[in-house]
């Protein structure tokens, strides 16, 4: 009776550890819970998106041409001819097929007019031209003909065309894609979630057999007599394997509320803060099945745990002394000096599975991002209020705006397609404008040369088995469509781009059914672009120059894109050529300055980064005089300050007003300064001022009026053009001329500007007043400057698109590779903060079973540790030595973890069972990644022995003898 009461007790009764394992398991479920929820919905709102995009038909490209339609099925023969001269593909219709097509009476396609003259491979034929069908899936290049014509041409290969009775079709490529896509995508996605299954459930057989190992060395001595009166190892076995059974059940139980309830906490929080969080989390009853399924085998992996656990208890004799206390032995050189060396394996084996799913997170958002993102440097434009990036249609003469401000761009189309079951993504790209944005490289093969050619990722490649000079049959991405296409390369890019089959703009337009002229996006700059993400905000030259002095041309960059780029910037002027190289940071504006030798009279053209502006080189000695006010009050004295294009001031000139009534004029020398006052005349009217120096004269108008007020000179300047990436400056000039103190307010206006100011001037003093005018589309827009009563104006010109401008300011740039700018972000709102949610559960989840491996590695050494204790070691020494050993287990535990992860998930992932919408997941380590993902577990690590060493530091050295039941 006594036995079967300690059984119940030992089943049941659970002390303070157990509880803090029961929670361990809860995290890890909790975990697994949050992330098959996350996953689920994830794949069900991208699935719900695309259920409108299915097909009912999969289309096979054959060699040959079959003499039989297979059932529900039709041959459509394929072959090309020319007429006039140009190749054209040539499909025929046969009579009877699943797309409800009728033959043409004749020839169908892009000729229009009279009959027309085929040649093909073993014929030539006429035939009428024909009306081409609205529905017809047929690239509009193509022509459509009925069957028989195309098989008397010499059709040498085929599509065949069959009702689809899956939305996965085994073969073939379904005639809509986007749901195809998404449901294989949704298969990988388990996959993986699979791979990361099967590490959840090591972390849960680590804190298992640690916890339950544990009770069994506390409880020795009464399983040991249970054993001595007669209970079998058989039973004792299963006792412990069933207690630990429970403790894991009542963890998977309280994780699995977690798990529902955290990720849900999280979007809910994002609402109230105000973020975008449109992911709709709810166990439905496939969630709730698969669910089930891993916390039951969560639960079989605890009890099998446990049996293992019960090892030394039920080998040999019961009375046999076969305690699994470790060797006093360090293990291996610079090893633990006080904790099993033994603690190294599950220490390796729970940072081994915390470094695996830091990666596979980190792959897992690169692959999302990259279904809708750009990757690479550089930024994406958007139409402005599209919802992603399938929706938005943007003028591809963006790009070319782009390329006129010196910034690479690329117009890209984006296409979700399937082919025999497996997800793929593709892009409709030109692939040189392609190529300029991004890292690819071509490793085999040629770049495409006409719209029926295509290139493929190395990776893709490998996944659909295809090398240059194959030919895939191709369906529609959110259209039902047709088309071939001909491999002619093989490129190579970092990751989730490795992963894409780039077509033609026209040939993905067909897919996509994007107008022509249009595209999704627009990707700008790339590290390998020659001009980076830096873009041209505008280029100044001077209006005037001294012969013999420099020409300062300045050009305005801003860095437009997300990380550091260079540019090289050329200027020339008048057979002077300069060149400079520019660093940017992200997002960063320089004003960069070359200064070029004027060496001839005469009209010339400044050439600055593409920009062009006419410069008048004038003899050094011409006059120039600061500003003067158009009116003032008679016999005012007004001052006159002359110098020259070259700066200098001008000593001796002679300076006069007039002529007055009498036909003599005030006339006034300058000083060494260049300043001289004259007097203005007594009667109102409009006088001349003339500026005489030897020969070099400058003249000015200036009204004397009645009680006029004393009004400063105002000069306002602004660069004569600006790019739509520009923001000018307006530069005011303001003199006062007076022999009295002026204060005024002084206004600029112009577009998106209206800055006020106090202008305090003492007599002969000036001040230079800016303003920053606000981006604006192209044309000529007007600058007003007011100081006082005196006015000043001017107008700049804006070129480009003015449709770009727009499309910059509403859409912004989105970051390439791992985003938030992907079609999954952009569709379900943050993601990421749910996501990140998990992250934290994850690593509660690994501290817990780390302390659980040290709990039990410091409860093996609790004997030793308490006769330190007795003999006087204060706690902080125990603290010490478990960290210290802690640290000696730790670093090789993290350096192997590192490297194992690495190791196996580049294995699972070359074998295919790390993919995600058809993307492989290959997980890699940056140099800049390994030092802060080695660091962050080997901090784990000594969090969790800190928590189990303070726990046992603070006890008395009985309890450390005694055991803690």
């Amino acid at each position: 009776m006594a036995a079967v009461s300690y059984r119940r007790a030992l089943l049941t009764r659970w002390s303070v550890r157990d509880r803090l394992a029961v929670l361990v398991v809860a995290v890890t479920a909790a975990f697994l819970v949050g992330t098959v929820l996350v996953l689920l919905a994830v794949s069900g709102q991208a699935t719900a998106m695309a259920a409108e995009h299915g097909a009912d038909a999969a289309v096979v490209l054959t060699n040959d041409v079959p003499a039989d339609a297979p059932a529900d099925a039709a041959v459509f023969p394929l072959t090309e001819a020319r007429v006039a001269g140009e190749r054209h593909t040539v499909v025929g219709v046969p009579a009877a097929n699943p797309l409800g097509l009728d033959p043409p009476d004749g020839v169908a396609g892009p000729l229009a007019g009279g009959p027309l003259t085929l040649a093909g491979p073993d014929a030539t034929l006429t035939r009428a031209s024909a009306e081409r069908a609205v529905d017809d899936p047929f690239p509009d290049g193509w022509l459509v003909t009925d069957a028989a014509t195309a098989r008397d041409l010499g059709a040498d290969r085929a599509l065949v065309v069959r009702g689809a009775d899956s939305a996965v079709p085994p073969r073939g490529a379904p005639l809509v894609g986007a749901l195809a896509f998404f449901l294989a995508g949704t298969a990988g996605v388990l996959e993986t979630l699979g791979v990361v299954c099967a590490g959840v459930a090591v972390l849960v057989g680590v804190v298992a057999f640690s916890v339950t190992r544990m009770t069994v060395r506390e409880r020795r001595s009464t399983l040991v007599a249970l054993r001595a009166t007669g209970a079998s190892a058989r039973r004792i076995r299963l006792l412990v394997a069933a207690r630990a059974g429970l403790l894991t059940l009542a963890g998977a139980v309280l994780g699995y509320a977690l798990g529902v309830i955290a990720p849900n906490a999280a979007a809910t929080a994002a609402v109230r803060l105000g973020l975008p969080v449109g992911l709709p989390i709810t166990v439905d009853a496939r969630a709730a099945a698969l669910v089930g399924a891993l916390l039951l085998a969560l639960v079989c992996v605890g009890a099998l745990a446990g049996a293992l656990a019960a090892r030394p208890v039920v080998r040999g004799a019961p009375l046999d002394d076969d305690t699994d206390a470790a060797s006093d032995a360090r293990g291996w050189p610079g090893g633990p000096a006080l904790l099993p060396a033994r603690a190294v394996v599950p220490t390796t084996a729970t940072l081994t599975v915390f470094v695996a799913f830091v990666l596979v997170v980190a792959a897992l958002g690169g692959v999302l991002g990259s279904l809708g993102a750009t990757g690479g440097a550089g930024g994406v434009v958007t139409e402005p209020g599209a919802v992603h990036p399938v929706d938005s249609h943007v003028p591809v003469a963006y790009a070319d705006e782009l390329r006129r401000s010196g910034v690479a761009a690329s117009p890209e189309i984006l296409l979700f397609l399937a082919h025999d079951g497996r997800a793929f993504p593709a892009r409709g790209v030109d692939f040189d404008a392609y190529r300029a944005v991004s890292d690819a490289d071509l490793v085999a093969g040629r770049a495409p040369a006409a719209s029926d050619e295509a290139v493929v990722g190395a990776d893709l490649a490998r996944t659909l088995g295809v090398a240059p000079g194959d030919s895939l049959a191709l369906g529609g991405s959110t259209v039902s469509a047709v088309a071939t296409v001909d491999i002619v390369g093989i490129y190579d890019a970092p990751g989730a781009a490795d992963d894409h089959l780039l077509v033609s703009l026209p040939l993905a337009r067909h897919l996509e059914g994007v107008p022509d002229g249009a595209a999704n996006v627009v990707r700008y700059g790339g590290a390998r672009a020659a001009n980076g993400t830096i873009a041209v905000l505008g280029a100044s030259a001077p209006e005037r120059v001294a012969r013999g002095e420099p020409v300062t041309l300045r050009v305005r960059l801003r860095n437009v894109g997300d990380a550091a780029a260079t540019r090289t910037i050329s200027a020339s002027f008048d057979g002077a050529r300069e060149t400079r190289t520019v660093a940017l940071d992200a997002g960063e504006r320089r004003v960069v300055s070359v200064d070029l030798a004027a060496t001839a009279a005469g009209t010339h053209t400044a050439r600055i980064a593409g920009a062009t502006r006419r410069v008048r080189v004038v003899a050094p000695g011409t006059l120039t005089l600061a500003p003067l006010p158009e009116r003032g009050p008679p016999n005012a004295s007004l001052g006159v300050t002359v110098g020259t294009v070259a700066g200098e001031r001008v000593d001796g000139a002679r300076v006069a007003v007039g002529p007055r009534p009498n036909g003599t004029s005030a006339t006034n020398v300058t000083g060494a300064d260049g300043e001289t006052r004259v007097r203005l005349p007594a009667t109102p009217g409009r006088y001349e001022l003339r500026v005489v120096a030897g020969e070099r004269s400058a003249t000015r108008t200036v009204r004397v009026v009645d009680g006029a007020a004393r009004a400063p000179g105002v000069r306002l300047t602004v660069p004569d053009r600006v790019s739509v990436f520009g923001a000018p400056r307006a530069t005011l000039r303001v003199t006062n001329p007076w022999r009295t103190p002026l204060e005024r307010a002084a206004l600029v206006e112009g577009p998106g500007v209206e800055r006020t100011t106090t202008v305090a001037l003492d007599p002969g003093a000036e001040r230079t007043v800016t303003a920053a005018l606000a981006r604006r589309p192209p044309g000529s827009y007007d600058v007003t400057a007011r100081v006082g009563n005196a006015t000043a104006r001017a107008r700049y010109r804006v070129t480009g698109d003015a449709r770009l401008a727009n499309a910059l300011a509403a859409s912004g740039r989105d970051a390439g590779g791992v985003g938030t700018g992907g079609i999954l972000a952009r569709a379900f709102g943050n993601l990421g903060l749910v996501l990140a949610t998990l992250l934290g559960l994850g690593v509660l989840m690994t501290v817990g079973s780390v302390v659980a491996t040290f709990a039990d590695a410091v409860q093996a050494r609790r004997r030793d540790l308490g006769v330190h204790r007795a003999l006087g070691a204060a706690p902080r020494w125990v603290v010490r030595t478990v960290l210290a050993d802690a640290a000696r287990i730790a670093l090789p535990a993290t350096v192997a973890g590192v490297v194992l992860a690495w190791l196996a998930l580049r294995a699972l992932s070359w074998a295919g069972l790390l993919t995600a919408f058809g993307v492989r997941v290959a997980p890699s380590v940056p140099l800049w990644t390994v030092v802060p993902v080695a660091a962050g577990t080997f901090a784990l690590a000594l969090v969790g022995a800190g928590a189990v060493a303070v726990r046992d530091a603070r006890r008395d050295p009985s309890q450390l003898f005694g055991g803690d039941r």
